[in-house]
């Protein structure tokens, strides 16, 4: 049998315990900047978060001083994924209140969407000297530099946050992508393990320690993972194209057959996929099982 296609190792980053603070109702004076500020709350009650930026923007054009409304339009718009818009009325809020660590979490964690590494890491600074090793703010610290591809830096940041949050699953896993993409191989395999140790449900850990044995062709190794995250998560489909790819280097008749079936439904999960490098891999996975379809027929080999 020939052997087709490259391995892929893809993996989301994602940021953990994301929760982003707004402030509540004013009763502490009646003005026109505190009446504008509770109707803006009153309109986001109701789901209206037009009348609730329209409002919050007439409380701070009644009083630029008042912080309060800068927060919850960095709120609103960082649900809205608006991010410089965000970022600025965080800003804002900070500097009218600068010992509020909501406020700097938040503006950390605006950065980290924004990869704007310089307000972020000043933000995350700011609120580590209000509230020290506090569990959210280091992760989000982690993941400001793990979003940019800085490996070395979130090292150093993860390392810091996980002894406050040992079995944090998700913190071992980008941690272990890190130790990976700076050729630190052995550091890699031991935190994914760790990972696998506090969560064995979690599938991405073993597809990514599955990835980094396929590209060591340790094809073994890396089909035991595969398997085990293809299990997890019945839906992710490079999971089967690398369980496929992993099984058909190892060359023996029921692990082509595995790899076979891996294909196959790895063909069927993407089946209304339209991307340039999702097509390529199907254009593989289809000349294989074709191939491996007439090996089997020509053997009389049961492969369904």
């Amino acid at each position: 049998m020939k052997h087709f296609g490259n391995h892929i190792s893809i993996f989301t980053a994602t940021l953990l315990g994301v929760c982003i603070f707004l402030a509540v109702p004013s009763l502490a004076q009646d003005n026109a900047a505190k009446e504008k500020f509770n109707a803006g709350i009153e309109a986001e009650g109701k789901g209206d978060q037009a009348g609730a930026i329209t409002n919050y923007k007439a409380a701070i054009a009644a009083d630029a001083a008042f912080a309060d409304p800068y927060l919850n339009l960095g709120v609103i718009y960082f649900g809205q994924e608006d991010y410089k818009n965000a970022i600025d009325n965080f800003k804002k809020y900070t500097e009218l209140e600068p010992s509020s660590y909501d406020g700097f979490k938040n503006l950390g964690y605006a950065c980290v969407e924004a990869g704007d590494l310089v307000t972020g890491a000043a933000a995350f600074d700011a609120g580590l000297k209000i509230k020290d090793r506090d569990t959210e703010l280091l992760k989000g610290y982690a993941n400001l530099y793990y979003k940019a591809d800085k490996w070395e830096k979130a090292i150093e940041k993860f390392n810091a946050y996980l002894p406050e949050s040992h079995t944090d699953t998700r913190a071992l896993t980008s941690l272990a992508k890190c130790y990976q993409e700076v050729g630190k191989k052995t550091e890699a395999i031991t935190t994914y393990y760790k990972a696998t140790k506090a969560d064995p449900n979690y599938a991405m850990a073993h597809f990514q320690l599955g990835s980094l044995y396929l590209a060591d062709k340790e094809y073994n190794k890396a089909a035991d993972e595969f398997a085990k995250s293809s299990k997890l998560d019945k839906t992710h489909w490079q999971s089967f194209y690398n369980l496929g790819i992993a099984k058909q280097a190892m060359e023996t008749q029921e692990d082509y057959v595995e790899a076979y079936q891996a294909y196959s439904q790895f063909l069927k999960l993407t089946s209304s996929y339209k991307s340039g490098s999702v097509t390529k891999m199907r254009q593989q996975a289809q000349q294989i099982t074709a191939q491996l379809k007439e090996y089997f027929e020509a053997e009389a080999i049961d492969y369904q």
